[in-house]
């Protein structure tokens, strides 16, 4: 038998041993800490850019409908000239005889000083509102162009900013199944149950008996940050299609837009419900549970605790080609069913909605 030598016989032995050496768990929580702190800047970060988009959008629709005004103004002028002009040519084809030469023509020769005088100043008028509107439709023209490449800027920064958290929440995801023993996927159970839920509260009521992997706070927070950065089109309580009225708040957003965490807590579902799509209940203690829906994906896990502002989902791309852009609802839950979140919530009352159409 071939005798093996002495260092690569310590490599054999040593190098298996370190290889399979259990990761230290209060090294890995730290890290789990450290990597959520990031997400929650970067998420940030991220509904800041989206809030700048956003504004750059509005910006370039009114530049837009202010040039379109212009310029109908410019046709209306356009269309007074031509007339002025046409009477002009019409004197100038048959001009009136000189008042002294003919006598009988004397009327026509009035009638004509009377005209040129007239158009005169019309025309001196029409001269200096073309050169006003043209400045006007210029300046419109230069804000249009600064709003469009500060609109760039801020897609181009949303979107590494995008890469980033997708990178961050992988690397998060990969040292929480080392801490964990379970993988974050729902139980049969509770797949079973988000397929037959005909209604959220139902679904709600049904993980109630479920009990968490690990204790949420112990007190609900008393302030929410809002989930995505978007307008609020639908409030607690406004009459719904029917007689139904609506049991949480609605924004309207960009496609793709990050949604963040209101409230520190953890995660009792994330994953489809039927007629919702991507939906996360959050557990922020008592007996107060956080739904959000309409996401096209989520980025957490079932039993993972998410701070504050942590990305923990994103929209999908609206419907009818984007040309409709995606809603995320919010509902609080207690013992009582459904709360008001402007409790928790303090938005400006806005109504108006913002068109999210992309160049």
């Amino acid at each position: 038998m071939r005798r093996v030598p002495p260092l690569l016989a310590i490599l054999l032995l040593t190098v298996p041993a370190a290889a399979q050496a259990p990761a230290d768990p209060r090294a890995l929580d730290g890290e789990i800490e450290k990597l959520r702190g990031e997400l929650v800047k970067l998420g940030a970060a991220e509904q800041a850019g989206e809030g700048t988009a956003m504004g750059q959008r509005a910006r370039l629709i009114e530049l837009n409908a202010e040039e379109a005004a212009l310029k109908a103004r410019i046709g209306a002028n356009r269309d007074d000239l031509s007339k002025l002009l046409a009477a002009l040519q019409t004197y100038q084809r048959r001009p009136p005889p000189p008042l002294l030469v003919n006598p009988r023509s004397a009327r026509d020769a009035v009638r004509a000083a009377i005209l040129i005088r007239a158009v005169t100043p019309a025309l001196e008028a029409r001269g200096k509102a073309f050169a006003a509107q043209a400045e006007a439709i210029a300046k419109v023209r230069r804000s249009a162009a600064a709003a469009s490449e500060t609109l760039f800027q801020a897609e181009s920064d949303i979107a590494d900013r995008r890469g980033e958290i997708d990178r961050l929440t992988a690397q998060k995801r990969g040292l929480e199944q080392k801490v964990y023993a379970d993988t974050g996927a729902p139980d049969p159970r509770t797949r079973e149950l988000a397929l037959r839920a005909g209604s959220v509260e139902e679904f709600v009521h049904g993980l109630a008996g479920h009990a968490p992997a690990q204790p949420p706070p112990t007190a609900p927070p008393e302030q929410m940050t809002s989930p995505v950065q978007g307008v609020l089109v639908r409030r607690f309580g406004e009459l719904l299609e029917g007689q139904e009225r609506s049991q949480g708040w609605t924004w309207r957003a960009a496609p793709a837009a990050a949604v963040v965490a209101p409230a520190p807590g953890r995660v009792e579902y994330a994953g489809p419900l039927k007629g919702w799509g991507q939906v996360m209940i959050l557990n922020i203690g008592g007996d107060r549970r956080l739904v959000l829906a309409g996401m096209d994906a989520v980025l957490v896990g079932i039993g993972r605790a998410v701070a504050a502002g942590e990305p923990v989902g994103r929209l999908g791309p609206g419907s009818d080609k984007g040309r409709t852009p995606p809603e995320l609802y919010l509902e609080v839950r207690g013992g009582a069913g459904a709360l008001n979140p402007a409790r928790w919530l303090k938005l400006a009352a806005q109504t108006s909605v913002t068109p999210f159409v992309r160049r």
